[in-house]
């Protein structure tokens, strides 16, 4: 998979909508764009390193011949797969990132539906595929809506415990509500 090393803050935009707006294209930035510099016209999904620890992003726009199917067939997949590596003898975190870009009042129905691709990506990478070794690695998906401020606590605001544990048996995944991930180490980052 095509992916790029940071040890640096990172900015994850989609800039898809942005260049649909007349008159709000974009010359420089097309679809989810990865950077170290805060785009400011779309807002990002942003990764802190202020300790300066190496990571991964897979930005999947890059990789859709990874999710084509022998039958041509697409599988959903999310924007970005964000990895440390197996650190000290401790497992690394990998996190599924899915942008949703929404006014508030359709902020439920955006996040079920980023949550339904963050899931297929999940299984069909570590599943499917075994792109990685699973056991490796602490496991999030992470729902962002940049420009929307998700509610706290997320569990409580938006989805039942029930449905969190069916989420995380389903990936083995602890689902997240996040615009940013601050990495602590390799083996600990944080989301707010």
């Amino acid at each position: 998979m095509i992916s790029e090393s940071f040890q640096e803050d990172v900015f994850i935009a989609d800039f898809t909508e942005y260049n649909n707006t007349p008159g709000l294209q974009s010359d420089e930035f097309f679809g989810v764009t990865v950077g170290t510099k805060d785009y400011g016209v779309v807002p990002s999904f942003v990764v802190t390193d202020k300790n300066r620890v190496t990571f991964v992003v897979i930005n999947n726009e890059k990789n859709l011949g990874f999710y084509t199917l022998p039958d041509n067939n697409k599988v959903p997949q999310c924007e970005c797969i964000i990895h440390t590596d197996r650190h000290d003898n401790r497992k690394g975190w990998m996190l599924f990132l899915e942008l949703k870009y929404c006014k508030p009042r359709n902020l439920y129905s955006s996040m079920l539906d980023g949550i339904n691709q963050l899931r297929a990506t999940c299984n069909y990478v570590l599943k499917t595929k075994q792109e990685f070794d699973a056991s490796q690695y602490k496991k999030y998906l992470v729902i962002s809506t940049p420009g929307v401020e998700p509610l706290d606590p997320f569990d409580a605001s938006y989805f039942d415990q029930d449905y969190m544990l069916t989420v995380k048996e389903d990936t083995g995944a602890v689902l997240k509500a996040a615009n940013s991930a601050h990495i602590q180490t390799p083996a600990v980052v944080v989301f707010k």
